[in-house]
This record gives structure tokens, sequence and C-alpha cells, in this order.
């Protein structure tokens, strides 16, 4: 604990490369558990507001649509995940022309993808909200759902552009900085949703408050990072190269399956429930869902942060640096996972009824299932990023979409059986058969790789 505070606080100069890896992991953890206490805190005022407020119905109709949104993420194609990599090594190498190369054509990219994107949701957005929500109301359907869809389309294809800013600070092992703007969304967002409901807004200005304001703050930070902070990062278009398209795209589509498939397991189960059990029983579940994520919220704020240190890390071949990390992220990853699934197990109904409302509360069996699914998320959270670092995406995309496809049949399987314990359950169940036992493999084939390079 000494060494940790001594890298968090310590204003010398690093001695070595190790030295500045390992403060800029630190501080770039502290700071996105920061930024993410003070998303909690937003949360803690938002949700029961906005339950309170729009009624169960709505607020299942809202974080329904927010999944939709979320599952969007694969949209990027991976560029933002194969751009951390590319970053990370011309970072080891020093090499800022090709830096500035890889962030234009990204960006290029990235734009012509939104504009894409936000013509085919205006397009797509009416039957696709038919196909979500078959059991709300025309009159609530037309005044409010396909509004609220459009707009967090639109908002959304806006800041696809922006990913590339966080990538880029945490890519130069800057996190901290990027955290900074994290704390400066969270805060706008907050803000939006008061004045909405202090204006009594319909659902569609609730999404407009709530994302636009986020999406505003990152393209302030867009022009704090291109305008003065790293100018000489500027894209321009002659810069655009199809040599580092190829390049990025050579392995992006890995990134792409995987995360696709990741998102899959994650944002579908929202749109399964809504669809079969209808968007008042989202409410209970994306609440839980939100309350438990808790057990795993360090390690998942660690992973941006340690994904391109590892990967400047394998660049310099300081395997040593990597293995000795991923251990020790290991341990504690597990660690806290236990201590707070046992916690949220006992308390986690009143802390919701309180929280959130009667209407929130989950049945004490979907609880359980939540709580086996943070320690399987603990786990593979510190491997994946390993992985994803070291450029070992085949398998992982492999074995995330079979994942996937299970995930996805077996949840719409037990939902009719078992209501929402059944949808988190099956995502238990998928991940344990097809996901935990192949990434572990794989994790120690990674090692044995770096003992060989040694010797």
């Amino acid at each position: 604990m000494e060494r940790l505070f001594d890298l968090a606080v310590s204003r010398s100069a690093p001695g070595t490369q190790r030295e500045r890896r390992s403060r800029s992991v630190v501080r770039g953890t502290v700071a996105a558990v920061l930024a993410r206490g003070l998303g909690s805190l937003t949360g803690i005022i938002t949700v029961p507001l906005t339950v309170r407020y729009l009624g169960a119905e709505r607020y299942g109709v809202w974080m329904t649509i927010s999944s939709a949104i979320a599952f969007l993420g694969f949209t990027d194609f991976g560029l933002a995940a194969s751009l951390t990599n590319a970053l990370g090594k011309a970072f080891g190498e020093n090499d800022r022309e090709a830096a500035r190369r890889y962030v234009t054509t990204a960006l290029l990219i990235l734009s012509i993808v939104a504009i894409l994107l936000v013509s085919a949701g205006i397009i797509f957005a009416t039957p696709v909200a038919g196909l979500i929500f078959p059991s709300v109301g025309q009159a609530v359907m037309r005044q409010e759902v396909v509004p609220s869809l459009i707009i967090a389309l639109a908002i959304f294809a806006f800041s696809l552009p922006f990913l590339v800013v966080n990538r880029l600070l945490a890519a130069f092992q800057q996190s901290a900085a990027a955290n900074v703007w994290i704390m400066i969304s969270s805060l706008a967002g907050l803000v939006g949703v008061l004045v909405v409901i202090c204006c009594r807004g319909g659902l569609p200005w609730l999404v407009l408050g709530s994302i636009g304001a986020n999406t505003l703050v990152h393209a302030i930070s867009a022009i704090w990072l291109f305008g003065w902070h790293k100018r000489w990062l500027i894209p321009v278009s002659w810069e655009f190269d199809l040599a580092i398209f190829r390049d990025l795209f050579s392995s992006s589509w890995k990134f792409f399956v995987a995360n696709a498939a990741w998102l899959v397991n994650s944002q579908t189960d929202n749109l399964i429930i809504a669809h079969y059990l209808g968007p008042a029983q989202v409410t209970p579940y994306s609440v839980t869902f939100r309350l438990f994520a808790y057990a795993t919220l360090i390690q998942v704020l660690a992973a941006p942060t340690l994904w391109p240190a590892y990967t400047e890390a394998a660049t310099r071949k300081d395997f040593d640096w990597v293995r000795g990390v991923f251990r020790k992220s290991l341990k504690w990853s597990l660690s806290i996972a236990i201590g707070t699934v046992i916690i949220l197990i006992v308390f986690g109904q009143t802390i919701i009824r309180f929280w959130a409302g009667p209407v929130a509360v989950p049945p004490f069996g979907a609880m359980i299932w939540m709580a086996l699914w943070n320690l399987i998320l603990a786990y593979l959270v510190v491997a994946g990023c390993l992985l994803q670092a070291t450029g070992h995406v085949t398998g992982l995309s492999i074995y995330s979409s079979i994942t996937a496809v299970f995930n996805v049949v077996l949840s719409i399987w037990l939902v009719r059986f078992y209501g929402i314990a059944g949808v988190i359950a099956a995502t238990v169940t998928a991940y344990i058969l097809l996901s935990v036992i192949p990434v572990t493999l794989e994790t120690r084939k990674v090692f044995r790789k770096f003992a060989r390079s040694v010797c």
C-alpha cells in the first residue's frame, strides 16, 4: 500500500521506464475511480429521481434504449481498440509522425461511419422501436419512444469520432487527464437531467439533456486536446493513409467481432426482457445490474489504463513487469469482487428499495446470479485486458462469438420460465461453459510466449 501511495502522489521525476509506467497506471486508475465515484454519485441522485418521475414503464423504455445504443458500440468496427494498440507501439518507439497518421485516418473513417449511422437511424427508428416494444401503446410510441430513439441514435453517432480522444490520452499514458473530462461529463449529464425534470420535459427531452450534455463535453475535450494539449497530433486531411487504414483494419476486425460479441452478451438482456416481459420488468433488472456492477468497478476502470501500459511494456520486451502487474491485478480484482458481492447479497434488496423504490426490487434469485456474474467478470476483465493489449484477439473473438449466440438463445428460453433471473442465469452459464476456460488457456499461452522470448 505504501508503494501504491507513493506512485499516486509523488512529484519527483520517474527514474526508469518501469516507474513511469507504473505511476501512470496507478494515477490513471485513481483518477478513474474518482471519476466513476462522481458518476456513481450522479447515478445515486438521478436513478430514484427518474424512476419516480417517469414511472416503471417509461424508465424501462429509457434503459432499453440505452442498452440498444450501447449495443451500437461495435459500429466503430474495432478501430478505437486497434488504434489504442497502434498508438501504444508508436509511443514505445517515440514515433510522433506515425501517431498523427493513425489518428487522422481513424478520425476520418469514424466520421464517415457516424454519417451513415445517423441516416440509418432516421430511416429505421420506427420499425426498430415497434420490434423492441411490442406492448407499448401507439400514442406513447409515437410521442415519446420513437423521438427518444432518434435523438439517442443521432447523439451517439455524433460522439463516435470523439472515441479517439480518450484512446489517445490512454495510449500516451495520460488516463488521469481523460478521467478529468469524464468527471466533467458526469456533472454535465446530471445538470441536464435536473433541468429537464424541473421543466417537466418528456422522455425525449430527458434523453437529450442527459447524453446530449455528455457529448457536448466530449466535443470540448477534443478541442482542448488538438487545440492546446497535443497540437502536434491535430488531424489534417493529407495525413490520411490507406496503408495505415489497412494496418488498423488488419486487427480492428478482430476487435470488432470480440466487441460485438461482448455487447450482445452484456446489452441484449434488457432488450429480451422488454420484448418478452414488458419494459416495466427492465427496471428491477437494470437497477440491480447497476448496483452489482460496483463489485467490478475498480477492475473495469483500471483496464483502459493497463491496456496501453501492457502494449508499451511488451513493445519494449519488459515481460517481467507485465507478468507482475497481471498477477497483482488478478489478486486484487477477485478479492474486491468477492467482498462486495457478499455485502450486496445480504443487503441488496434493502438498498434497492430505499434507493429506487419498491418497483425496482428484484427477486432474490436474480441477485445470486448477478453475484456469480460479477465474480466471472472480475476474472475476465483482467485476463481480457492482457489478451487485447498484446494482440491476442483472434481466439477471443471466436469464443466470445460462440458465447454470445448461446447466451441469447438460452436467455430467450429461460426468461419465459424464470423471468429476469433466467436472463442473468443464461449469461453466467454461457460464460462458464464457453469463455472462462479458453480465456485461461489463452492467457497461459501468452506467458509461455513471453518466457520463450526472454530465453
